[in-house]
């Protein structure tokens, strides 16, 4: 860890500092240690949660050689399929809660299918499934959240950069959300190599994602 940015993130959630949240975007890179999580998270509420949580998704991934983290292993398609399915019953929860019939139904009727990674990333790019979906989401942490403050705002840049993945950091500060998504599925979806993307008509899971 960059000790004199670790500084700069105490003063921070002390309010000695007003930097914005993206500047610690790197902070949690490449760390594995208990000690330094329990340091990071120990200005926010549930921190020793915090800090469980954040080990449950670094023993789940490896940095290797990469920036951000990686899945350790890959589970085969069947493995992925049924994690898929588990998190979109998750999803349609919350989409039910969140005044979304329509989108319940689908996350509930959707088929899971495998695609290659050119077809998940089109879905991304675009207005679409995907799109909503994810809008869904954040908008259901948001109206969860406990407490919203720079510092927290600070936390979500932090941890959406150990994998780049925005649901692992929520994973992570869900106990500052916890009427909102259970992140515990996506987790178990992300540590076999699962990507998804919704679509018209499918829920696409990204095939052989680590193996190519």
């Amino acid at each position: 860890m960059d000790d004199e940015l670790f500084g700069e993130w105490i003063d921070f959630c002390a309010g000695r500092s007003e930097q914005e949240g993206w500047y610690f975007s790197g902070l949690l890179q490449g760390v594995t240690d208990p000690d330094t999580l329990a340091a990071v998270f120990a200005s926010f509420a549930h921190a020793d949660a915090l800090r469980t949580r954040a080990l449950d998704v670094l023993a789940a991934g490896e940095w290797g050689e990469h920036l951000y983290l990686q899945p350790a292993t890959v589970g085969d398609a069947q493995a992925r399929t049924t994690a898929a399915r588990a998190w979109l019953d998750e999803l349609a929860k919350a989409a039910g809660a969140a005044g979304e019939p329509g989108l319940q139904a689908t996350l509930r009727e959707v088929p899971v299918v495998i695609a290659p990674a050119a077809r998940l990333d089109a879905a991304w790019r675009g207005s679409g499934p995907a799109d909503y979906l994810h809008d869904v989401i954040c908008d259901v942490v948001r109206e969860a959240r406990t407490v919203e403050t720079p510092q927290v705002n600070g936390l979500d840049e932090v941890l959406y950069h150990i994998a780049s993945d925005l649901y692992l950091g929520w994973y992570i500060t869900q106990p500052l959300a916890p009427t909102a998504i259970d992140f515990a599925p996506y987790l178990a979806f992300w540590r076999l190599g699962g990507r998804g993307a919704l679509v018209e008509g499918a829920f696409l899971v990204e095939a052989d994602s680590l193996e190519s």
